[in-house]
This record gives C-alpha cells, sequence and structure tokens, in this order.
C-alpha cells in the first residue's frame, strides 16, 4: 500500500510540474520570482562585501547606530514583592476554596 501511495504521489507531483511547465503564464511567474531573488541577493552581497577593515576596497561604510541596551533585569526587592503577592494570591485562594467547601463554580 505504502509504495503505491507514494507511487501515486509521485505520479502526481510530475504531472503537475509538466502542467506548470507547459503553462507561459506560470513560466513568466516564476522568472520574476527569480529575477527578484537574484535582484535581492545582488543587493545584500553588494553591502556586505565592504570591509571596514583598512585597506578594503570599497568606499568606507558609515558608521552603525550603538546597539541598543539590555532590558534591566529585576532587582532582588521587585522579585520579593512578586513573591509577597504570589502567597497573598494563594492565601486568597485557598480560603474561597475552604469557604466553597473545595467545589469549583462556573462563573
Amino acid at each position: 500500500m505504502k509504495d503505491t501511495l507514494a507511487s501515486d504521489l509521485v505520479a502526481m507531483w510530475q504531472s503537475e510540474l509538466t502542467a506548470m511547465a507547459a503553462d507561459r503564464e506560470v513560466r513568466e511567474g516564476w522568472a520574476t520570482l527569480l529575477a527578484l531573488w537574484a535582484q535581492s541577493a545582488s543587493t545584500a552581497a553588494s553591502l556586505l562585501a565592504h570591509d571596514s577593515a583598512r585597506g578594503s576596497p570599497g568606499a568606507p561604510q558609515p558608521a552603525r547606530a550603538a546597539p541598543a541596551a539590555a532590558a534591566p533585569q529585576p532587582g532582588l526587592a521587585e522579585v520579593e514583592q512578586l513573591n509577597r503577592r504570589v502567597a497573598e494570591l494563594e492565601q486568597r485562594l485557598a480560603e474561597l476554596l475552604a469557604r466553597d467547601g473545595g467545589r469549583a463554580t462556573a462563573p
């Protein structure tokens, strides 16, 4: 069964690719897409080709902006405040569950 399924899939794709190759609009679309990819790759390569090291060919590159600063890490006081708040919420939830007898009710 697997062999027939795989061969059917291959045959289907072969017929689809043959039909696409025969379709003029599909060929033109692929040619346009490939030209756009080639242009993008050429532009990217030209941007990456210029090395800022001394003696490298090409025009000097403009100075880049400084990288963004790392996000501040929470301080110990903020972590302790969050821990206290979580403990308060856990206590409140325990009280609500105890008052309700442990039954969950739909809102």
